[in-house]
């Protein structure tokens, strides 16, 4: 049986060829697309979540993750975009 996320982040680590952030209204909407499967989706961050997303330096130090993935302050990962994030996304479960 799949586990429900523990934000360990691995899912998301090698994301960012397949999430395209298409255009940006402001800093907390997107209109994206997500290559892998085709979807097309209204990305929104707010809250805490915005703050984290400022935060370009995890860029460079996670090149290849997901744009929207954040490392947490103490250890792990999460995702700004949780609450709409694509229907990819939220079919995973942790193996």
């Amino acid at each position: 049986m799949a586990e429900p996320c523990n934000q360990c982040g691995r899912c998301c680590l090698h994301m960012r060829r397949y999430m395209v952030i298409e255009r940006s209204i402001g800093e907390s909407h997107h209109f994206c697309h997500f290559t892998l499967t085709k979807e097309r989706f209204f990305a929104q961050i707010g809250g805490d979540d915005l703050v984290r997303f400022r935060d370009r330096e995890s860029m460079s130090r996670y090149p290849d993750s997901c744009p929207f993935l954040r490392p947490r302050e103490n250890e792990g990962f999460c995702c700004t975009i949780y609450s709409s994030r694509p229907e990819h996304c939220r079919r995973f479960f942790c193996a």
